[in-house]
């Protein structure tokens, strides 16, 4: 297992534990909203308000929306670690997550705010993708 694999690997299970935790926390949010009183409180967002329970269903569905998708991505690259022939599927996402991230901070840009997590994605998924384009290069040369 060359230095790229194992890179790869850790970095996988890291997102792995990421994404578990992150689905834990949109059920947490998601089933939260259902809690009695917590529907007629209210919350101003841009200028208007929104419902506390209806805030924190949306926030719930897509921290679990997003963590399913770092989980199918961590599984990829754990697989793509394992067996350097499989690294494909996981370099195509990483390019595709790779153009996403760049999008989100050029938005949070426009919109006049600084996002570290945006940041943080952008760093994890330029990482990923050097580390995949390096084992699809060994494989190249095997």
């Amino acid at each position: 297992m060359s230095g790229s694999q194992k890179a790869l690997k850790v970095i996988s299970i890291i997102l792995i534990v990421w994404a578990l935790l992150g689905l834990l926390l949109g059920i947490f949010f998601a089933g939260g909203s259902l809690l009695p009183g917590i529907s007629d409180q209210a919350v101003d967002v841009g200028g208007g308000s929104i419902n506390m329970a209806a805030a924190a269903m949306i926030i719930g569905i897509l921290a679990i929306f997003c963590s399913l998708v770092y989980l199918v991505v961590a599984i990829l690259g754990l697989r793509g670690a394992k067996n350097p022939q499989k690294i494909g599927v996981f370099f195509v996402m990483c390019i595709i997550g790779l153009v996403l991230a760049i999008i989100a901070i050029a938005l949070d840009i426009m919109n006049g705010v600084f996002d570290w997590t945006n940041l943080l994605d952008l760093v994890i998924i330029i990482v990923c993708t050097i580390l995949a384009q390096n084992i699809r290069k060994q494989v190249a040369q095997a």
